[in-house]
Parts: C-alpha cells; structure tokens; sequence
C-alpha cells in the first residue's frame, strides 16, 4: 500500500491544508485509504466554479510534469547511449552493491 504524505503543506510551525480532488473513478481508492488509516477524511466544502479553475490548474500542472519527465527520460537514453555498448550498468552496479554489502570494492589498479 502507498499512501503520499503531504509535506510542504506547513513548514515551520505553519498550518495549512491539503485538498485530494476525488471523482467517481477515484472513490473506492479513496475508500481504500480511509480505511487503511482508520479515519474518515472530511470533505471540504466547494463551489463548482472555484472546483473547476482547481482542476484546470492541476491539469495544466500534470501536463507540464509529464512533458518534463518525458524530457528526462529522452535525455538520460541519449547520455546512456553515448556512454557505451548499452549494457545495464545502473542495473549492474546495484547488483554488485548488494554482494558487496552495500558498498562498491575497489579493486586493484582502479
């Protein structure tokens, strides 16, 4: 299970509040949730319009996060293309990290 912790909503000593927008495809997640907490999250009163400028806001945000990852990713491709023969070498250091316990060993003349 994963539930996202909200943390930039208050810093320092500050309150705020965090606002999950549910639609109907969204609320047996949401029930999921609650449950999995053992509270009942109130809902926060709206008006249909200030609703509306949200999401498109949200919106507009996903768009922008998803053609940034998107970049991120083109650009990763093209720096691991370049650096080789393509191999998995993240992969395969992660591997070498768990048989050495975590940490790379040096072997001689390296």
């Amino acid at each position: 299970d994963y539930i996202h912790r909200v943390g930039r909503t208050a810093r320092a000593g500050r309150s705020g509040k965090s606002i999950t927008f549910v639609t109907q495809y969204d609320v047996e997640l949401f029930q999921r949730i609650e449950h999995l907490i053992g509270k009942k999250l109130p809902v926060f009163p709206t008006q249909d319009d200030e609703v509306m400028m949200l999401t498109e806001r949200v919106t507009e945000a996903q768009r922008f996060a998803r053609m940034e990852l998107r970049e991120h990713g083109e650009r990763k491709k093209r720096s691991w293309e370049a650096a080789g023969d393509g191999d998995d070498r993240e992969g395969a250091i992660g591997v070498r990290n768990k048989v050495a316990g975590g940490k790379m060993k040096k072997r001689k003349g390296h």
